[in-house]
């Protein structure tokens, strides 16, 4: 069997997930809309696609889905948004083209959540509901909207990054954390990293905040990342600022040092980065002013992270837990992301709900 898919790009991290499905089933890839430069997206350059050609108009986006390379699969695995105009014309068309779609989806959006009653809602259920099935990123989001999709089958693929490789990247670091910090400069008994890309909505207020609130501890800050909201660390003795970095063992070494990982808002793929890398999740609780993407539903609040009402509460936390405390909740982040987050599985889910529909 021989599936296309259809994906707006191929970034860096999905190149292992489409070495691996490609194990398992033959697809012929196709990429419609390359990321805008300020959202920080590392292209991939080493899997296969073929680009198609795209119309615009202002956000909205048209493609030929007539083209014989895309039809001449059974089924068509397209990631779903709702600026795509030609989805909609495909959903209808499938029933005379005698194709299968499956729609690649959050199921829920970060900045609105989900309301059955909301016109925006209320469309994507009836377009939903035309597709043969649904693969959601979690199985939290599959649950929430399962009631409202009578019609297509309904799978989940635990959406992830190559845990082993980064956790493999991690134990081959064979200096210790003492020899590491004296390497990079860091002198405070405990350490926080801050690792993603400076966006709209990521909250860097609030970490500056914690940045604050923590000035007088013996307390030091890790920065990875850059981007158009990004602050001005210079003004911060203890905030050791590295920019972008692409390369894993730096950044394997600098999470080595890491006691917790904080990020206030916009918890992404990063959860799954940090509890590879065996370090504790920090974030604050999601709400309207709080946006969490579905890989937030990862964090076990006192399990492998911690979900935060305030800044005075991560605080305490980061100041008054043992060392003996900190280790258990370091063990168990890397052995859960092993287990329950791996690509293997993640490949396996994909592959299996695809196979369900064929």
């Amino acid at each position: 069997m021989t599936i296309t898919i259809i994906q707006p790009f191929i970034a860096h991290y999905r190149e292992d997930f489409y070495k691996s499905l490609s194990q398992k089933i033959d697809f012929d890839l196709f990429c419609i809309d390359m990321p805008n430069k300020d959202a920080g997206f590392k292209v991939s350059n080493q899997i296969n696609v073929s680009w198609l050609p795209t119309f615009k108009l202002g956000k909205y986006i048209f493609f030929n889905f007539l083209k014989k390379e895309i039809l001449k699969n059974n089924i068509i695995v397209s990631s779903f948004n709702p600026n795509w105009i030609t989805l909609y014309f495909l959903l209808f068309a499938k029933f005379f083209m005698r194709k299968k779609i499956i729609l690649w989806t959050h199921g829920t959006s970060v900045l609105n959540g989900f309301n059955p009653k909301h016109p925006r809602d209320i469309i994507k259920i009836i377009f939903f509901n035309l597709a043969d099935g649904i693969c959601f990123y979690t199985n939290n989001e599959l649950k929430i909207m399962s009631q409202y999709l009578k019609y297509p089958k309904l799978f989940y693929i635990n959406n992830t990054m190559n845990v082993s490789k980064i956790s493999e990247t991690s134990s081959s670091i064979k200096d210790n954390k003492a020899s590491l910090k004296r390497k990079y400069g860091i002198s405070s008994s405990r350490v926080i990293i801050f690792c993603a890309r400076f966006i709209e909505n990521r909250r860097e207020d609030i970490l500056i905040d914690l940045i604050k609130n923590l000035s007088n501890k013996d307390i030091s800050f890790i920065i990875i990342g850059d981007g158009n909201t990004k602050p001005d660390f210079s003004q911060f003795s203890k905030v050791h600022d590295f920019g972008s970095v692409y390369d894993s063992k730096i950044k394997a070494e600098l999470f080595k040092i890491a006691d917790f990982n904080f990020q206030p808002a916009w918890s992404g793929l990063s959860v799954i980065e940090s509890l590879a890398n065996g370090v504790p999740y920090l974030t604050m609780k999601k709400s309207k002013e709080i946006p969490q993407c579905v890989e937030y539903n990862y964090i076990k609040d006192s399990m492998n992270g911690f979900i935060f009402e305030s800044i005075e509460e991560a605080s305490e936390l980061i100041c008054s837990i043992s060392d003996k405390d900190l280790k258990t909740i370091k063990d168990f982040c890397k052995e859960s992301a092993n287990k329950e987050l791996s690509l293997e599985k993640m490949v396996k889910n994909f592959y299996n709900g695809v196979n369900s529909i064929n």
